[in-house]
């Protein structure tokens, strides 16, 4: 432990790491001094001393131990994959639904890093601000927004996967503080980032400027791997559509759905062979002449699209020692070889296609082809992320697409999408859902709008797969069309899972959760779907090695047996 000494000391329960064991990646953006060797009277004294830490920031979430973590905790549980080749046990046993403590999968120690350093960034900005003259009060705010952003965005994956977790505002800078915190409830932890994003979201920055090579005197707006008032705005949206704050969570849509129209008509030259209006709404354009796959390419393949609001960005280059690890179990890609990755598609979603469609998918809607690819008839390889290119040729009645996969075994330098437009598009269309029968129609527009980009469905009333006769009678049916569509639309980007706690949190039953995951199973299934109707289940474990560090941490009950048991006791 430490004393005036900026090394940094991780709260997660109480288990103490270091800041300065997970920050040498850092220089990938900036040259600095290790934070463990600067003590506080030399540091913190300039603006550059707020900009690495806050560099690091976005590194901790970049980490691999982190997306990593983002990737499983929203879809290995859920019925989107099923294990692929030679997973670990530890992976194995998270599909089977076999969870112990023990499984290092529960290790939450990564998001509580990327936490303190955003707390440290929030509680020194201010101060540099008062000494330092060159860096301004403006910007002081737009830092401590991007901090509030990250650790918001931290906390949300924790309590969606945990439920109750310890909360911090606070700094673990001075050995006088006791860190061994006892768990705040979900609703609590909800309700604090909700309040602390609701405070800052107007200071941060529009957009970030980066050089444009081609013309020196023109700056191109860079609006997706930093933190931007919309990105805001989309985390400030789920976080509503989760506390059940329709109202607040349709206007914070609407603002993202408004940039997005006003971006489009300043880029309107720029993107017009490559945008369309579905439904007032900008989005790529799937089908260019007679191919498809050009919106796949934009959003998954290059990266930091015109549609993305926030994500990780990652680049063989400049990330030689970090890379998207979540994406290395899709698939494994030599000079020679193309092999599935440890997690695999489930069959149902891709059998049928494309002759009948699937229990998912039309015939012709190119999500298929793109999130998943049909090797033989039992191997079902995840697409989505491991192909940096997509082409289905329209002409042919197989649909059989082209694939580019990412070079190299396991590269995992595929970008991690956080918050993208679709995504806000449903959100908006599961609030007006829940508001009531007065705005169906409106939820139904959205929805198919996204829809229709999929479909290439561009002439109104034709191509298209939904109809809003067929849905408007009937709420149930309403807001199964909504998870129906998101299922489509965000397959394997980390959703599934938490769209069904979504549903049955808002329920108050797990009983469609268990039924849908468990079709998956091979074995066990109703076992599976009775440990499922406890709704303690549908979270994870404290980690073990937490409740040996913490004794304010009470096991979930759902999982309080054997040795943990004992560990209660101590």
């Amino acid at each position: 432990m430490i004393i005036k000494s900026i090394k940094q000391y991780i709260i997660a329960g109480s288990l103490c790491c270091g800041i300065s064991a997970v920050t040498t990646s850092c220089n990938n953006f900036l040259d600095i001094l290790p934070l463990n060797d600067v003590v506080l009277e030399n540091y913190w004294t300039q603006k550059n001393d707020v900009t690495s830490v806050l560099m690091s920031c976005y590194e901790s979430l970049q980490s691999e131990d982190c997306v990593t973590r983002m990737g499983l905790w929203g879809e290995v549980r859920s019925d989107n994959m099923k294990l692929g080749v030679s997973p670990s046990q530890d992976l194995e046993q998270l599909v089977k639904e076999n969870i112990l403590p023990s499984n290092p999968y529960c290790d939450w120690k990564v998001f509580y890093e990327a936490i303190n350093r955003c707390n440290t960034v929030c509680y020194y900005a201010p101060k540099v601000q008062e000494i330092d003259p060159n860096y301004s009060y403006t910007e002081m705010q737009a830092n401590i927004a991007e901090a509030t952003f990250i650790r918001s965005l931290c906390y949300f994956h924790l309590i969606r996967t945990f439920r109750d977790v310890p909360f911090s505002l606070e700094p673990s800078i001075d050995d006088t503080q006791d860190y061994r915190l006892p768990a705040t409830s979900f609703d609590d932890v909800l309700k604090n980032i909700i309040a602390d994003l609701e405070a800052v979201k107007d200071q941060a920055q529009l957009y970030f400027l980066k050089p444009n090579p081609d013309k020196e005197q023109e700056q191109e707006r860079n609006n997706t791997a930093r933190v931007t008032r919309p990105a805001i705005y989309a985390l400030l949206a789920d976080l509503y559509l989760w506390q059940g704050n329709w109202q607040r969570c349709i206007e914070c849509c609407d603002y993202v759905i408004d940039f997005k129209k006003k971006e489009y008509e300043n880029l309107r030259r720029r993107l017009q062979n490559d945008v369309y209006l579905f439904n007032d709404i900008p989005l790529y354009l799937e089908k260019l002449q007679t191919v498809s796959g050009e919106a796949y390419n934009k959003i998954f393949g290059t990266g930091n699209s015109f549609e993305s609001l926030f994500e990780l960005t990652y680049n063989e280059t400049l990330n030689r020692d970090n890379k998207n690890g979540y994406i290395t179990r899709y698939y494994a890609n030599t000079s020679s070889t193309l092999t599935g990755g440890s997690l695999a598609a489930v069959d149902e979603f891709y059998e049928g296609l494309p002759t009948k469609g699937s229990e998912l998918f039309v015939a012709n809607d190119s999500r298929a082809y793109e999130s998943i690819y049909q090797v033989s008839t039992t191997q079902y390889y995840i697409g989505k992320y491991a192909a940096s290119r997509v082409t289905l040729d329209n002409t042919k009645s197989n649909w059989t697409p082209a694939i580019t996969w990412r070079s190299g075994s396991g590269s995992g330098y595929s970008n991690w999408i956080v918050y993208r437009l679709t995504d806000i598009m449903l959100i908006k269309a599961e609030a007006l859902v829940e508001m009531g029968s007065d705005h169906y129609e409106e939820a139904f527009n959205l929805i198919n709008a996204v829809n229709k980009r999929a479909l290439n469905s561009l002439t109104p009333g034709t191509g298209e797969s939904l109809k809003y006769d067929d849905f408007k009678d009937s709420k149930e049916d309403m807001e199964q069309l909504v998870l129906d569509e998101r299922h489509r639309e965000l397959m394997f980007e980390g959703k599934r899972w938490y769209d069904l706690v979504r549903m049955a949190r808002r329920s108050g039953s797990t009983r469609t959760l268990a039924k849908t995951v468990t079709k998956k199973q091979l074995t066990n299934t109703t076992g599976i779907e009775i440990r499922l109707a406890d709704p303690n289940a549908i979270y994870l474990p404290y980690y073990r090695n937490e409740l040996k560090v913490n004794p304010h941490l009470t096991q979930n009950p759902a999982y309080n047996t054997g040795d943990d048991a004992d560990l209660e006791k101590n």
